[in-house]
């Protein structure tokens, strides 16, 4: 019996998938520049020539990982921005972030590890810099939404934080002790607002 469309789509998500899997474990494991097309399809258990169906090479594999982690991202800061108070939105930021580091694991913990090596990163400059400038953007809007008078510096500070500590979750889930970062970020950027409300009155 011939597959339905949405059979065939889902096996078509599900190779993609698999392949980008398999070259994120070795881009990771043995280097980007050490591994070959070849060898992502023999990890991913397909022919080259599957994978160039998907991929256009190792460079497009880089961009597929990078928007994968852009949409993590954009995740959490659009359950941020639904939140009700200021307050609010500011602790769903940071908590989301570390929820969405929690349910994708292993992908974060490898694409940190890809991302420490040099050179990695330089096909993807200019969209690098414009996601980063963008989610700063998004984060600087939801803190002087909350108040926050210095909004501009303090997004980067929160940016940062985030990221570093999100960092040190997925190298390591077991010994990090995310629940009181998590608290601590909350404390230390609701008390921002609450202070410079406080100044204001």
């Amino acid at each position: 019996m011939p597959r339905t469309p949405e059979q065939l789509e889902t096996i078509r998500a599900e190779s993609r998938e698999r392949i980008l899997e398999a070259a994120l474990r070795l881009f990771a494991r043995q280097g980007y520049a050490a591994t070959s097309v070849r060898r992502i399809a023999e990890e991913a258990g397909v022919s080259q020539g599957l994978l160039y169906n998907y991929f256009e090479g190792k460079e497009a594999l880089l961009r597929a990982m990078f928007e994968r982690s852009t949409t993590d991202v954009e995740q959490s800061l659009s359950e941020a921005e639904t939140g009700a108070a200021p307050q609010e939105r500011i602790e769903r930021l940071v908590r989301s972030a570390f929820a969405i580091v929690g349910e994708h694991l292993s992908f974060w913990r490898l694409s940190y590890q890809l991302r420490m090596q040099p050179g990695v990163l330089e096909g993807l400059e200019e969209a690098t810099t414009a996601w980063t400038e963008a989610t700063r953007a998004r984060i600087e809007r939801l803190l002087g939404g909350a108040g926050v008078r210095d909004a501009a510096i303090d997004a980067r500070v929160l940016f940062a934080a985030i990221d570093g500590a999100a960092q040190h979750f997925a190298l390591d889930p077991e010994g990090y002790p995310v629940e009181q970062v998590t608290r601590a970020l909350v404390r230390r950027f609701t008390r921002i607002e609450q202070h410079e409300q406080n100044g204001r009155e």
